[in-house]
C-alpha cells in the first residue's frame, strides 16, 4: 500500500514499476490524488496498464482509509521529499510492515523498525526488497511488530507534545517541569 499525493517527487512510480515485476497473488493499492498532477497521474496509470493486482482508489478518508490501513500487508514510503510523514506513522501505527525511500528523513523515522530502499536505483532495488520481504513472512510478521511498538513509544501526541514544551523551555532558558525531566 502507498498513500500519498500522486506527484513526481513522491515517487509512486517506483512502487508501480516495482511491483508490475513481482510474482505475487496480492496487491497494490496506491491511496492518493492531486488535482494539479494529471499528467503524472496519468503516466502511473499507464505503466500500471495490463495488472489488475494495481488499484488507484483516490483520496480514501475516515473508516474506509483505516480498513485499508489495518489491513496493508506491506506500507511503501517512496517518497524523496519532506519530513516525517503522517501516512507513514499511520501505517507503523497500524502495524504495518513498513518500507521507505531512504531519505535521511524516513530513516529517522523507522529507526530499526522498517526497511529502506536506495532511492537513487528506484524501482529496482524497491523490488528486489518487496521480493525478499514477500518470500520472508516471519520477517514481515516480526517488523510489523516493530513498526507498531516504535509508533506507540515514540510518536503519540503525549511524548511529541512532552518534546516541543521541553523545547520552549530551553529556548526560554527555563528550568524544566519535573514531569519532562525524564527522556523518552
Amino acid at each position: 500500500m502507498f498513500v500519498g499525493r500522486l506527484v513526481p517527487e513522491n515517487c509512486a512510480h517506483h512502487l508501480v514499476e516495482a511491483f508490475k515485476k513481482i510474482d505475487t497473488h496480492l496487491k497494490c493499492v496506491i491511496v492518493g490524488d492531486a488535482a494539479y498532477a494529471q499528467e503524472y497521474i496519468t503516466s502511473l496509470k499507464t505503466r500500471a496498464e495490463g495488472d489488475p493486482r494495481i488499484i488507484f482508489t483516490g483520496y480514501v478518508f475516515g473508516a474506509g482509509y483505516h480498513e485499508l490501513g489495518s489491513n496493508a500487508y506491506i506500507f511503501v514510503e517512496t517518497s524523496g521529499v519532506g519530513g516525517t510523514h503522517p501516512a507513514l506513522l499511520e501505517a507503523m501505527a497500524f502495524g504495518n510492515c513498513v518500507i521507505t525511500h531512504n531519505t535521511q528523513e524516513n530513516l529517522e523515522t523507522i529507526g530499526d523498525a522498517g526497511f529502506s530502499y536506495d532511492g537513487k536505483v528506484g524501482a529496482d532495488s524497491l523490488q528486489q526488497l518487496l521480493e525478499k520481504l514477500l518470500a520472508e513472512s516471519e520477517m514481515v510478521t516480526e517488523y510489523r511488530q516493530r513498526a507498531k511498538h516504535r509508533a506507540q513509544i515514540h510518536y503519540t501526541w503525549e511524548v511529541v507534545t512532552n518534546e516541543y514544551e521541553r523545547l520552549f523551555y530551553q529556548l526560554t532558558k527555563q528550568a524544566l517541569p519535573k514531569r519532562l525531566q525524564t527522556t523518552t
